[in-house]
């Protein structure tokens, strides 16, 4: 092994890592590491830059030294857990079926995406739902990705979305509470709501429903059709009945 090229890439590796502002502290820093095996040297990293960016890099500050180099960026557990949420609600125009999201999906989605964040507050929250959950269920503070993926393919995102007290819109609010006795799974899976009108009509026939459930079809009148506009000062009547008064 050449010393000189090992100081070379081991220099490197702290220049990227202050470059891309990775964090020494969560093991996101670049690593310069020696394979015996493979009888080359290895860039490895956690979740930041792209291999396309870091081998630039590296071609433009060290051409000669970074010949041959491998390049490995592994992907934390919370991004594993951010792209098998994105991809689950993706597919929620598909058949109404359960969606096998695998690790390697995980890797192509992020193949080309420097620094995997999360793009909405939803998203956030059902990562950190994933996460803490399978940190609770073993007791220990890690998940592994077939774990991640194994987690919302057996129970789905709609127990997660509760769990981690998202706010609802008021179609989401009634699939969530009409989704079962309808046999719609694609809520419970990948949090694909109903069809409005039935939800509207389901408000209607169901004698038990709540003031957060007639509250919630009421909301939906706006888009729905004129025929289920006459049934508003029924509703209106049932969720006067319903509120409790102070």
């Amino acid at each position: 092994m050449d010393s000189d090229r090992a100081t070379r890439l081991h220099r490197l590796a702290r220049t990227l890592t202050q470059r891309f502002g990775l964090d020494l502290h969560r093991h996101e820093a670049v690593e310069a590491e020696w394979s015996g095996s493979a009888r080359a040297w290895t860039f490895a990293w956690t979740d930041g830059p792209t291999v396309a960016q870091v081998r630039a890099a590296c071609r433009e500050a060290e051409p000669e030294a970074s010949e041959g180099l491998l390049y490995v960026r592994t992907l934390s557990e919370a991004s594993v857990a951010l792209g098998a949420v994105r991809l689950t609600v993706s597919t929620a125009t598909g058949p109404a079926r359960r969606l096998l999201v695998r690790p390697a999906d995980v890797e192509a989605l992020f193949r080309d995406v420097p620094f995997p964040q999360p793009r909405t507050d939803r998203e956030r929250a059902l990562v950190y739902a994933v996460v803490y959950e399978i940190h609770d269920a073993h007791h220990r503070n890690q998940a592994d990705a077939e774990e991640i993926c194994g987690l919302i393919k057996q129970y789905g995102l709609a127990m997660l979305l509760r769990r981690c007290g998202a706010e609802l819109s008021p179609v989401e609010i009634l699939t969530d509470h009409y989704a079962a006795t309808h046999a719609h799974p694609a809520w419970r899976y990948r949090l694909a709501p109903m069809c409005a009108g039935v939800l509207f009509r389901a408000v209607r026939e169901d004698p038990r429903a709540s003031a957060e459930l007639i509250a919630a079809a009421l909301a939906l009148l706006p888009g729905l059709p004129d025929e289920c506009a006459a049934a508003e000062d029924e509703l209106r009547a049932r969720l006067e009945r319903n509120t409790p008064t102070t």
